[in-house]
């Protein structure tokens, strides 16, 4: 008798958390924030195609030409080789920190919206290495002699970076209690601009100096993209507090660019928490 009523409690109390799980699997949140760290990836191969060009215009422009030029230019075009076979070029990864807000939806197909976004500039790049020790120094080259023969020129550089990224989605959420997957689709706004500074005093070379500067196009390096895209996600903790991951692929719609010809990449993810309530 006690041997039945066990198994009866048993299988009650498996019923009942099956139950559970079932109901859990299909809720809808009523909303949350997050925090993520998000890497969102730059084709580059439009700058590595148009270098070449760039450096051949600046070497004219500073009268270097015949068997000098070429072998400088036969130079950057090994090390730009060099570069795309040790990096992925079509999808150079850029770090921005970013947050969401999700709000629920009572819909059986949809829910949840969530939208979202991240930057970087060069004072958090400078922040963060600041945090583990590293200093990047401000101008990045400083009063640099550079000899020219006649005459030394004095070079100062920089660099300034700014990117950002805006995205909306609506969400389809499954869960179980301890983890969940969320499948996604939506539109996204980037824009970035890299503008590096530098400043050549050489007297005597000032207007061939000023000249290859204007070649290189400095104010070039500019993209703006908007795209559609999906995504998949994987969380996991409990339903109020999740560590998520997630991978999206981007479609872009239209694109702009600088000289230099930035592009946006087709793949992201992020890593973050999000709190649920």
């Amino acid at each position: 008798m006690g041997s039945t009523l066990n198994k009866k409690y048993a299988l009650a109390k498996g019923l009942l958390f099956g139950i559970i799980i079932l109901l859990s699997s299909f809720a809808a949140f009523s909303g949350g924030v997050g925090l993520d760290l998000s890497v969102c990836t730059v084709d580059l191969s439009g700058p590595f195609g148009l270098a070449p060009q760039a450096a051949s215009a600046a070497l004219t422009a500073l009268g270097v030409t015949g068997s000098n030029a070429t072998q400088l230019l036969q130079q950057l075009n090994t090390s730009l080789a060099d570069i795309e076979e040790a990096y992925p070029i079509e999808y150079f990864p850029l770090p921005l920190v970013g947050g969401t807000i999700e709000i629920g939806l009572p819909f059986i197909v949809i829910d949840k919206v969530v939208f979202s976004g991240g930057m970087i500039n060069d004072s958090i790049l400078r922040g963060f290495a600041n945090m583990v020790g590293y200093s990047i120094p401000q101008p990045i080259i400083s009063g640099m002699q550079v000899d020219l023969g006649s005459e030394t020129a004095n070079v100062t550089a920089d660099l300034r970076l700014s990117a950002f990224k805006l995205t909306s989605e609506v969400v389809k959420h499954l869960d179980l209690l301890i983890a969940g997957i969320e499948l996604g689709a939506g539109v996204d706004l980037i824009q970035g601009s890299i503008v590096p500074t530098i400043t050549v005093t050489a007297s005597a070379h000032q207007t061939e100096v000023n000249a290859a500067l204007a070649a290189i196009h400095l104010d070039g390096l500019t993209w703006t993209t908007f795209a559609a895209h999906v995504s998949a996600q994987i969380e996991l903790g409990p339903p109020f507090l999740r560590l998520i991951i997630q991978g999206t692929y981007l479609l872009p719609l239209s694109e702009e660019s600088g000289w230099w010809g930035i592009k946006s990449g087709k793949v992201s993810g992020k890593i973050g928490l999000v709190i649920r309530f």
